[in-house]
């Protein structure tokens, strides 16, 4: 273990923060000064962004790590605009009628721009052929080549009859035709008696009457049986002509409005020349010419104006398979687009199918409730999404894989359950980069755990969260500032005001070194005091206004602060300020509360007895200890042993405590505080309660440095400064943490005024020196402290509880 003999300095004044010279500042207000437009301090994070973003090949999608605050969409905003990749291939894409396979829909894709002038074309075509089919049935022609094909079906229909007439007469009997009520008619056989034609029914009754003997209708009814069976076989072979002559009817309506159509789409075709185009029209041609005639009586009465609403849906139901679902129109694209999705869902990244209900209550879906998501409007770009967004839908993040694995996307609807029809539209090959924003733990967690995660994202943008402070830097600030005023209509700064910002923006660090990189946050600090400049009738914003700021900031997130201070300054939590007590010391806490963290002292103590059973963690044994703390207080085992185990060995029984604590303990900052209150209690030497102390300790004896030191510091001073300051106060740091101090100015004042003082520290015998009031010791080359320390003493009584512990266990 090191040893410094050395007594620590306090420190001056001007170690206890820094401060931005504002004579430095070659302006009077940030209005002189231009906006800054550059993105700064984050070269690191830009260029792997554009890296990422100039690699197309598969796998070089990103992710951007950092904090909040950093301006990571904003920098990748600023990246996608200065790359301007007007060579990307943007295509459009639409989906129409499977006219084979109504649930397989047809994707049609476009270059950029094409998709809608296809469907205005189509439409066109379609309007021309609902006017052109039913005049194409009102010409002369037309209509002449019909009647003739009607003409010759009606005379081999009538020569059929006349020749079985001819064929009746000479036996008796005519053929003729009978009225139903309904008004329809049908060929008959009749009898002719007495030059008239007579009904079977009539000539019974000619027979009742004697008018007609009873083997002549006995005759007659067998004669009548069999012509009306060769009448039947007529009726056969007139359907069979009838059938022809529908069949020859169609053929000539179909050939010459085929022949129409062709000549209409010819434009669509000849300007898509595309397999996929070509079956299209042909599957409207066909469903036309099958459905001709109604599709005639349809348009005729559309375009008479004798619309219903029968024929309304009609027209709908009919007319609705030709028309074109484009999903993606690129026509006013240049660009790569770069689509950010701030609110991401299933259907809103990867697309859906809208569903409609039908009579029966089910829900069905046709192609053209197909609807595209952000995926597929970034083709050929970039999709920007929030991490955690994406990670927590644990199906948004599977079929986001298989579209960055794969480069296609399978639109479906995330809930199919009581769909009637469930329709499978063709895949969509889709080149798409990929941006996450998220933590850079995430990444690497998913780095190691998921395989497929190295093929995805091969890039990895770091933004930093702070930079060494520079006078470039502060520079930059100060542009930065003129640019959120004009942004956003606030007051300009003038030097005291923007060096108390670039002051707050030092300490957010907790680093005189560094300096944010989270503007935002500087952002909403500027927003405030310009408020508080304006209520005060400022015209710029001025120190006094960013101070007044953070008082205020402070104030609406102290509450709990300002509790445990009451409680302290009334005795109800227990903290001494004043004297010296064994095995009790003062340590240093952080508390957050949003943006503001507050800190405040803590009682720990510590006991020992005889016993075996070391060191023991009463946070840790109540389930109360984080897991960097439970470490912390067993190096403080490896420490005691490395001191006093040489030429003896320990054994004791001693627990460390945090008094009056009722929350989780967690970090590593005050195990220096807890060796110290070991020592005591073992040593039975007393530690002064004016002094609180704050640092973190290894194995050796080294004191390393923590966070939150500045909290730390102003919470103890706040509890001295309650009670009166006595001048004897003050807190001792790691010596790595000097450079981190950012103090309140009232705490500077104290230290200036030598009412409260801070001393720096790197071992733990210069820590026990100031607070035991004596040296702590060292190890002679015969395994024994030096005489009169702290060391010694802790080594005698270590060896008569290593007795007493070993004739307890002889007991």
């Amino acid at each position: 273990m090191k040893s410094s003999r050395k007594t620590p300095t306090p420190l001056s004044v001007s170690q206890l923060a820094w401060r931005c010279d504002e004579k430095s500042m070659p302006f009077k207000s940030t209005k002189e000064l231009e906006p800054l437009v550059a993105v700064v301090g984050q070269d690191r994070a830009i260029e792997s962004l554009r890296l990422g973003t100039s690699i197309r090949s598969q796998g070089y999608n990103i992710w951007a790590s950092g904090v909040v605050g950093t301006g990571r969409m904003s920098t990748i905003r600023k990246i996608l605009a200065e790359l301007e990749d007007s060579s990307a291939e943007l295509y459009d894409f639409a989906y129409v009628h499977n006219f084979k396979t109504p649930e397989l829909p047809v994707l049609l894709r476009f270059s950029a721009g094409e998709g809608r002038v296809f469907c205005t074309m189509l439409d066109d075509a379609l309007g021309l052929l609902g006017r052109r089919i039913p005049a194409l049935f009102e010409e002369e022609k037309f209509q002449e080549n019909r009647k003739k094909i009607i003409e010759k079906f009606q005379l081999m229909e009538e020569s059929l009859l006349r020749e079985f007439d001819e064929k009746l007469r000479p036996q008796g009997f005519v053929l003729g035709q009978i009225e139903e009520e309904d008004g329809s008619a049908h060929p008959e056989i009749f009898p002719y008696i007495k030059e008239k034609p007579f009904t079977m029914e009539e000539v019974e009754e000619l027979f009742q009457k004697g008018e007609i003997k009873a083997e002549d209708v006995a005759k007659l009814r067998e004669q009548y049986s069999k012509y009306r069976e060769e009448l039947n076989d007529i009726g056969s072979r007139s359907l069979r002509i009838m059938g022809e002559f529908r069949k020859e009817l169609s053929t000539h309506d179909q050939a010459a409005v085929g022949i129409l159509i062709k000549t209409v789409f010819d434009d669509v075709r000849l300007s898509f020349p595309r397999d996929r185009v070509r079956e299209h029209l042909a599957g409207i041609r066909k469903h036309i010419l099958d459905h001709l005639e109604d599709y005639v009586k349809i348009q005729t009465a559309r375009f008479a104006g004798a619309l219903d609403e029968a024929t309304e849906e009609a027209v709908a139901s009919l007319t609705s398979l030709y028309q074109v679902n484009l999903i993606l129109d690129n026509y006013d694209e240049k660009a790569a687009p770069a689509i950010i999705e701030t609110s991401p869902t299933y259907a809103s990244i990867f697309g859906t199918i809208e569903k409609r209900f039908d009579a029966r209550g089910f829900t069905i879906s046709d192609f053209s409730q197909i609807r595209a998501g952000s995926l597929l409007r970034a083709n050929g770009g970039y999709l920007i999404l929030n991490a955690m967004d994406v990670l927590a839908d644990v199906t948004i993040w599977t079929a986001l894989k298989r579209v960055m694995l794969y480069g296609r996307i399978e639109i479906q609807p995330i809930d199919s359950q009581y769909q009637l029809n469930s329709l499978k539209p063709d895949h969509i090959n889709v080149s798409v980069k990929v941006i996450l924003l998220g933590d850079p733990s995430i990444y690497h967690a998913l780095w190691d755990a998921d395989e497929d995660f190295h093929k995805m994202f091969k890039v990895h943008a770091e933004f930093d969260d702070d930079i060494d402070r520079t006078p470039e830097m502060i520079t930059h600030y100060t542009h930065f500032f003129s640019r959120l005023a004009q942004n956003e209509s606030l007051l300009h700064c003038n030097r005291s005001g923007a060096a108390a910002l670039v002051e707050w923006a030092v300490a957010y660090t907790d680093s005189q070194d560094k300096i944010t990189l989270q503007f935002s946050y500087v952002s909403d600090l500027m927003r405030e005091a310009s408020h508080f400049a304006t209520v005060a009738g400022s015209r710029l914003i001025g120190r006094k206004h960013v101070e007044h700021a953070l008082d205020q900031r402070r104030w609406r997130s102290n509450s709990v602060d300002i509790r445990m201070r009451s409680e302290i300054k009334k005795g109800t939590l227990l903290i001494d300020t004043t004297g010296s007590r064994v095995g009790q010391v003062n340590g240093l806490t952080v508390y957050q509360s949003g943006i503001v963290a507050y800190g405040k002292p803590s009682r720990i103590t510590a006991t020992v007895s005889a016993g075996d059973g070391g060191i023991i963690n009463i946070e840790r044994e109540v389930d109360m200890s984080g897991a960097i703390h439970s470490k912390g207080v067993l190096i403080l085992s490896g420490l005691l042993r490395s001191l006093f185990s040489r030429s003896q060995p320990i054994s004791f029984t001693a627990s460390i405590a945090f008094e009056q604590s009722y929350g989780g303990i967690d970090g590593d900052s005050a195990s220096v505080a807890e060796i110290i209150a070991l020592l005591s209690a073992i040593s039975n030497i007393a530690i002064r309660q004016d002094i609180a102390i704050t640092g973190s300790i290894n194995q050796k004896g080294d004191i390393q440095p923590v966070g939150g030191v500045n909290e730390k510091i102003i919470g103890f001073f706040e509890v001295c400064q309650d009670r009166g300051l006595t001048g004897t106060q003050g807190a001792i740091l790691p010596v790595q943490n000097v450079r981190d101090l950012m103090l309140r100015s009232d705490v500077v004042a104290a230290v200036k005024a030598k009412k409260f003082q801070l001393w720096p520290v790197s071992t733990l015998d210069q820590a026990i020196e100031l607070l035991m009031g004596m040296p702590a010791g060292k190890i002679r080359a015969d395994g024994t402290m030096t005489p009169d320390t702290v060391y010694r003493k802790v080594q005698e009584n270590l060896d008569v509880l290593h007795h007493a512990s070993k004739s307890r266990s002889d007991d």
